[in-house]
């Protein structure tokens, strides 16, 4: 288990998510502790994922469930803790990244019977990367959802340390493994 306490964290838009809508008591009761001493701190392209999910779904919705969606929408923005910018240090250790990690490590995903495109699967990996660079540059542990992505961002900043001076190592921890 993961004490609240020692947050802050950042939060990757899978694991915000979850931790919001979980029905699992144990993560409840942990995510309920943490807010309580901290606020939620997510990067800029975490509040660009979960908008563009919203505006998705509202595009999507039928008549009467898109008062519902944009009610969600309104409540997120309006809960939203500490968003951490993307400025040009956070920019400077993602294209760093990027060019060691051109490529995503993991498959395409599958949603409603349909197979993520390339162009899907690489901007995916490219905010994955922008929220990483975040946590790298907040110096936060980074909770997540996706440890194939994020495995392999940590493995390639350790094998390189020279490109990431001064950052403390990126320090991934499972959703799943919080309570």
């Amino acid at each position: 288990m993961i004490d609240p306490a020692w947050g802050p964290f950042l939060f990757d838009t899978s694991a915000e998510s979850c931790l919001a809508r979980t029905r699992e008591p144990g993560l409840q009761r942990w995510f309920a502790e943490y807010l309580s001493r901290h606020p939620v701190h997510v990067s800029a392209v975490t509040v660009v994922e979960r908008i563009r999910g919203y505006a998705l779904l509202w595009q999507r919705a039928r008549a009467g469930r898109a008062g519902e969606v944009e009610a969600a929408r309104i409540a997120y923005l309006a809960a939203l803790g500490r968003v951490w910018p993307l400025d040009g240090a956070i920019s400077i250790v993602a294209g760093e990244i990027m060019a060691l990690l051109p490529d995503p490590p993991t498959p395409p995903r599958r949603a409603h019977k349909l197979v993520e495109s390339r162009q899907e699967r690489l901007v995916r990996w490219r905010f994955d990367v922008m929220i990483a660079s975040t946590a790298l540059v907040a110096g936060m542990p980074l909770i997540h959802n996706n440890p194939a992505d994020f495995e392999s961002i940590r493995s390639a900043i350790e094998r390189t340390p020279g490109r990431f001076p001064k950052l403390c190592p990126l320090q991934p921890i499972r959703c799943g493994s919080l309570a």
